[in-house]
């Protein structure tokens, strides 16, 4: 009888050693007990999958049983919440896993993705549902920005946006790229060399300069 107790311990041991464990940090959660809901916020450190964030998933409603509706919107690193999520995982009450952004896998292949022409400067948009590497390019004596998406569930397959852009300097010292569009949009890149991207309203995101 010993040995057998033994053995379950053993085992109970081992499987708790080989359970996965995620890197995440909670950045928020609002309740709402009339509807019996609650609402949370999660950042990642870098991309999982639909498995991991299924774990990620029920770990979570795990402490939070008395609530039937758990919604869990997840971000990667460097993404705010506002501007959509990455990813989700909803109970309502039954489990609905969404990677809304571009995987692991998508992101990789967006970066080897070759761009024709002389690339000047390039940055990232870290968007959480649209992830872009941006080039501005010199081609056949002409200035293009050129955006390269990865695959995700709202942007469909990866590809290539090109725009012919027109030096504006400005000032103040700083450099601005028109383009053609219906929105009153351009390109400004900032003092820090990021690539700021504004519209009549203003600045709306932010691309991060790459190295």
């Amino acid at each position: 009888m010993k040995k057998i107790i033994e053995i379950i311990l053993l085992t109970f041991i081992i499987s708790c050693s080989n359970k996965p464990k995620y890197d995440y940090i909670l950045i928020s959660e609002v309740t709402d007990r009339a509807f019996n809901k609650t609402s949370i916020e999660i950042q990642l450190k870098e991309e999982l999958s639909e498995a991991d964030l299924k774990n990620i998933a029920l770990e979570i409603k795990g402490s939070r049983d008395d609530f039937d509706k758990i919604w869990i919107f997840y971000f990667l690193p460097d993404q705010e919440p506002g501007n959509g999520a990455w990813a989700t995982t909803h109970f309502k009450p039954e489990l609905n896993v969404k990677i809304l952004g571009a995987t692991k896998e998508a992101s990789v292949k967006m970066n080897t993705t070759k761009v024709t022409g002389e690339i000047v400067h390039s940055w990232f948009e870290n968007d959480p549902m649209l992830p872009n590497n941006k080039y501005l390019v010199k081609e056949n004596d002409k200035l293009y920005m050129k955006s390269i998406y990865a695959k995700s569930k709202l942007a469909g397959d990866s590809g290539e946006m090109k725009e012919e852009v027109f030096i504006n300097k400005l000032k103040n010292g700083t450099t601005r790229f028109d383009y053609k569009n219906n929105h009153g949009e351009y390109y400004l890149i900032e003092k820090n060399g990021n690539l700021g991207l504004y519209d009549d309203s203003g600045k709306f995101m932010e691309a991060e300069k790459i190295n």
